[in-house]
Order: C-alpha cells, then structure tokens, then sequence
C-alpha cells in the first residue's frame, strides 16, 4: 500500500502551539509517519486506517472528494491525534541526527538546550493532548459508527481492531 500521510506539516505547524514554521518538514515527516502507522493505526483500526489511505489517494490522483462524513472525522478528530502524537514523537527525536560520522545534538548560538526532563514534560503534555482528542473521537465514533463508518466494524483476523476505549483510567475512593 501507498505511503499516505493523513496530514500536512502545515497543518502541524498551523494546529501545534511549539512547532516553529522554519521546521523541516524532511525532519517532522518520520515522526509523523511513525506516529499514523504505529499509534494512529490502533486507534481507529486497519479498515478505517485502509480507508483514509485509499480516499486519499484518490483524492491526490483524480480528485476523487472524499464523503462529507469522512471528511469531517479526519478533520476535526483524526487529524487533532495525529498531530499531538507527531509532536511528541518529534520532540523525542528531532534534535538528534545520526549519521555515519556518530549521532549529534542541533544547538543554536542563542538558545539553551531543553533538559531532558523539561523534554519529558513537554512530550507528556503533547500525549495529554493526543489522549484528549482521542477521547472525543471514541464519543463521536459511539453515537455515529453505526451509521456512518462501517469500516470501524468490519475488521477481522490480522486486521488491528480500533480501540473502544481510551488509556485515561479514573479512580474513586
């Protein structure tokens, strides 16, 4: 299947509160793959994931719209996840590069290096953000999979069911 992309560095730098404009997108796009491909996939399930690709793709090469409903769900729930995992994912990895010569730290002259603990809140804050979204997703995806998005059932045998249920856990004592 076709590397697809549910979303921009546009719309990351656009959506995100700490993405820089000036970033690479050559740089933000691994994380953004790894992101959609490993995290995104289990959350919404193989048949919707196939989905998007497909509708996409359509849309790249014969401008093929995708549905109204479709639409709307990528946009104002998929899209939001994916972004707050991408950044996390980003601010985990996108100060290094590894290359043949070893593996380096970017710094600028007049900036301070975050520390690794202020990384790890940051990278925490962007799962909070993705963990948020992705609860209004499984709201939405309860009042209307049935009638909207049959591929949020239809999955089976090797395919990655969508998660019903979201990592936040309450606890009354």
């Amino acid at each position: 299947m076709a590397e697809v992309l549910f979303c921009s560095k546009e719309d990351i730098v656009r959506r995100s509160p700490i993405i820089d404009g000036n970033i690479d997108a050559d740089r933000l796009t691994p994380a953004l793959h790894l992101s959609q491909t490993q995290n995104l996939r289990q959350t919404i399930g193989t048949d919707l994931y196939d989905y998007y690709v497909n509708a996409i793709t359509a849309l790249i090469n014969n401008g093929t719209a995708i549905p109204t409903n479709h639409l709307d769900l990528l946009n104002n729930y998929i899209k939001p996840i994916l972004i707050h995992l991408t950044v996390a994912e980003y601010l985990l990895e996108g100060n290094f590069t590894v290359s043949n010569k070893g593996i380096f730290v970017h710094t600028s002259k007049n900036s301070k290096v975050a520390t690794s603990q202020e990384v790890k809140e940051l990278v925490q804050i962007e799962r909070d953000r993705a963990e948020s979204y992705k609860e209004r997703f499984l709201d939405h995806m309860a009042f209307y999979a049935s009638a909207n998005f049959p591929e949020w059932y239809s999955n089976t045998n090797d395919d990655v069911s969508p998660d019903h249920e979201s990592f936040t856990i309450d606890f009354v004592l």
